[in-house]
């Protein structure tokens, strides 16, 4: 096998920094994107393309429910796809510039009348999440798993994601307006700013492409066994089926989605309500600042308590109090509100920095209970619950300021539509950080799984013996 395809290194190989670095990566350029679809698509739409708020809702939330099936289509797509490149690296090879494209024409107003817009805004969406999003992101997640099966690897490479993906978010709620305005503001000036991001992010992908291994998995196997395998859709949701802590976390990144998009609403507040917009870059930055901060800090935390002790009592935690704060003095305090945004940021920084090592644990009980490694079902069923949150967030976002009568058009909003805003901002997270504090409370699998894996080892091992 050539430098670039699967690796054949013994199972103890250690993953080294720069192929941490070189998987953060990958995150960082995806949440150009992402950061920008849930910060800024609802204004984007509404203010920019001058489409009503409420059809903004119903587009996010169709588009959401194809975005949902092109998941896993994708799953299914990586369990019978076959390369000598990999399992999930090649797919940051091969869809690294239709990404760039799809980018550019996201943030792309026609010269269309309202009807013209909309379609042109379905359609756009749609060809970037639904489509060459899912293609490069279900793969990358699944890269995490493929890439090592220790417990504690895989937290590193979670909290590499996390903080990556953390600094990406910040730098593009962040900076984005600045972008526009540089590059001639208005519908120009977005459509220029995400071409230039798209054109970035083709290097960075290909950077993780060629600084990740894969290492264990059913790609290796099929390698050291030679045969090849194939997982049908009914074996897929069969496997999802019996795999309880699958379901805990596609629901844990239904909301914990949810809470990144709700982070859009920050925009409005700094907007309507402290009638401060500037005041949103500062917001953003104490949000993010804890996220990008947050995981490193935490790395020898979850060694030793565990990544669902860390996402339960520190994430939902500090969410919780944060959230607390900034129902309390908002309005009445500057230093409490960034006080407020800086422990919702560090508890949803906790969530984030190990969800993703949990999803990858999952995998393992799937195999453990089933007999069958399907790490592309599994992955892209999990990141399911990342659309389903964005689009129930972003699509309530719209319906309750629709509902409340809020127009984009409008210098000064009306007192309903102050309500509507004022709902969104302060009450939406606590609902969301009290169904994370649900749902972890059922999650046990730190505890399980080294036992199961002496169990899947001892499979496999008798499995190579048989094909030797």
């Amino acid at each position: 096998m050539g430098n670039f395809g699967i690796q054949n290194v013994p199972k103890s190989k250690k993953i080294g920094l720069m192929e941490y670095f070189s998987y953060g990566i990958g995150d960082f350029s995806f949440c150009f994107i992402y950061g920008a679809i849930g910060s800024y698509i609802v204004f984007f739409y509404t203010d920019v393309a001058c489409i009503s708020a409420a059809t903004v809702g119903t587009i996010l939330l169709l588009s959401k429910i194809f975005d949902g099936i092109s998941d896993m289509l994708m799953g299914y797509v990586i369990e019978n796809v076959h390369s000598p490149l990999g399992k999930a690296r090649p797919w940051l090879l091969w869809m690294a510039i239709p990404y760039c494209v799809g980018s550019a024409l996201l943030f792309t107003v026609p010269d269309l009348g309202e009807t013209g817009r909309v379609i042109y805004a379905f359609i756009s969406y749609n060809l970037m999440a639904t489509t060459i999003f899912t293609s490069m992101n279900v793969p990358y997640g699944v890269l995490s798993s493929v890439m090592t099966n220790s417990q504690n690897e895989r937290s590193i490479l979670s909290i590499c994601r996390a903080s990556f993906g953390a600094l990406g978010v910040f730098l593009i709620s962040s900076y984005a307006p600045d972008l526009v305005e540089f590059f001639g503001g208005g519908a120009q000036g977005w459509q220029r700013t995400f071409l230039m991001i798209g054109l970035v992010s083709i290097g960075l992908f290909w950077f993780t492409f060629y600084g990740c291994k894969e290492r264990v998995g059913s790609g290796v196997m099929e390698q050291r066994t030679g045969k090849k395998s194939s997982i049908t859709l009914k074996q897929g949701f069969q496997i999802l089926c019996a795999n309880k802590y699958w379901f805990i976390m596609l629901m844990v990144n239904i909301f914990y989605t949810a809470m990144t998009s709700l982070y859009g609403m920050n925009l409005y507040f700094a907007k309507y309500v402290i009638q401060n917009e500037g005041r949103n870059r500062s917001m953003m930055m104490c949000s993010t600042f804890a996220a990008i901060i947050v995981p490193l800090l935490i790395i020898p935390v979850v060694k030793r308590i565990g990544k669902r002790n860390v996402a339960l009592y520190g994430g939902v935690g500090m969410g919780l109090l944060g959230q607390v704060i900034l129902m309390l003095t908002a309005e009445t305090s500057l230093t409490a509100m960034y006080l407020g945004l800086i422990l919702r940021g560090m508890g949803v920084a906790c969530v984030s920095a190990t969800k993703f090592g949990m999803i990858a644990d999952s995998i393992e009980y799937g195999e453990y209970r089933t007999g069958t490694r399907a790490e592309g079902f599994v992955y892209s069923a999990a990141s399911l619950g990342v659309r389903v949150g964005s689009a129930l967030a972003s699509a309530f976002i719209g319906w309750v300021l629709g509902a409340y009568g809020y127009d984009g058009s409008l210098a000064v909003q009306s007192e309903s539509a102050m309500r509507g805003i004022r709902i969104m901002f302060y009450y939406a997270p606590m609902v969301v950080f009290l169904a994370l504090l649900g749902l972890l409370a059922f999650y046990k699998l730190d505890r399980e799984y080294d036992g199961i894996m002496n169990i899947l080892n001892e499979r496999h091992r008798r499995q190579e013996m048989e094909h030797a």
